[in-house]
């Protein structure tokens, strides 16, 4: 992963991160959208673990699982995200 690359996808990360604590309703797409910058990356395959759960759940919900399930995607793009960041400061 390049720094420009990384430092792209530590902003795209954090709009869906934010997206996801505001239930926005753009937290899905934007979440999408992250995954394929991410796809082939050293990141890819936790962004995609994050956007394949977001499809499963209702991003909106408030059940004990709706909420797990959405803190799980935020940890997974946290990570990534601190992964990303890692790159872009070296």
């Amino acid at each position: 992963m390049t720094r420009v690359e990384a430092v792209r996808l530590v902003a795209a990360l954090g709009a869906v991160e934010m997206a996801l604590v505001r239930r926005d309703p753009v937290a899905g797409p934007l979440l999408a959208q992250a995954a394929r910058a991410a796809d082939g990356l050293a990141v890819g395959g936790l962004v995609a673990a994050a956007a394949a759960l977001s499809r499963t759940i209702d991003l909106h919900g408030q059940t004990a699982g709706e909420r797990a399930a959405r803190k799980a995607a935020q940890a997974l793009c946290r990570a990534a995200a601190q992964r990303c960041q890692a790159v872009a400061l070296t």
